[in-house]
């Protein structure tokens, strides 16, 4: 199930974000390091994991991300947070030409990733999200899965991205959502909360990754207010949709000419 909302809708939230979310905690200096060694524990299970905590949906919303990046021609493209490398894979099998980086700072992560059909033609680069490796107006898009509720600072994560774009270039991003308050409200936080990390104590020898991650989940910034960090950050056309009844989104915005 999906909904969708406009570039024009109004940002404004009467929800903030809340204190178990790393950004808005004041996010100890050592934030990064402990979630990619995170990561990198998890690194041969979490694509498994990302098909339950998705209800299997996962494969389908990478090529919804990657759709919404509307790609030229043989595209440049980063791929951030690229972990196992779903989301540039998926730009390499639908692009022809395309000339794919996916960075992560969880090198265990990117090399599951090397090894999976087509890895090869990926530039795997360790990177931190908030100081890119890259030199201004290099990409055509660049797309992220799960990135910004693990970054410490929201705002210097996208101010990088739109440094990396080239003119007209576009960012795309899949996050989690909060679940908005409607009747669904009450299982979907039931599922997020208990069920993911049950499962993962069956399929993975790290349950507490998926309890953060679950944590995180649920604390995450609402659409909205991503949306309003967008416009923000100075990008322009900036939209979304949801997805599984609001508690997943898919955000874009364009770099202006």
């Amino acid at each position: 199930m999906s909904t969708h909302q406009s570039a024009s809708e109004n940002p404004s939230s009467d929800q903030t974000s809340p204190s178990d979310a790393p950004e808005a905690a004041g996010a100890p200096a050592d934030h990064g390091a402990t979630v990619a060694s995170m990561f990198d524990g998890i690194a041969g299970r979490y694509d498994l994991m990302n098909l339950v905590m998705t209800w299997g949906q996962e494969p389908r919303f990478v090529r919804r991300t990657v759709a919404r990046a509307e790609l030229p021609d043989r595209p440049v493209v980063l791929d951030l947070a690229t972990g196992t490398g779903d989301i540039a894979l998926e730009v390499l099998r639908s692009h022809y030409g395309a000339q794919v980086t996916g960075a992560d700072f969880a090198p265990e992560m990117m090399e599951v990733g090397r090894k999976r059909p087509g890895g090869g033609q990926i530039d795997w680069v360790e990177a931190d999200a908030m100081d890119l490796p890259f030199e201004d107006n290099t990409f055509d898009a660049v797309t992220h899965g799960y990135l910004l509720r693990n970054v410490a600072d929201i705002p210097t994560t996208l101010a990088e991205q739109f440094r990396v774009l080239k003119p007209g270039g576009r960012m795309v991003a899949l996050e989690t959502s909060p679940a908005p308050d409607n009747m669904i409200k009450p299982f979907s936080t039931a599922y997020i909360k208990y069920v993911v990390p049950q499962i993962s104590r069956l399929i993975t020898r790290t349950p507490g990754a998926y309890e953060y991650l679950s944590a995180t989940s649920r604390g995450f910034k609402t659409p909205a207010q991503i949306q309003a960090l967008l416009e923000e950050a100075g990008f322009e056309g900036v939209g979304h949709e949801t997805h599984l009844f609001g508690t997943l989104a898919i955000h874009w915005a364009t770099k202006p000419l």
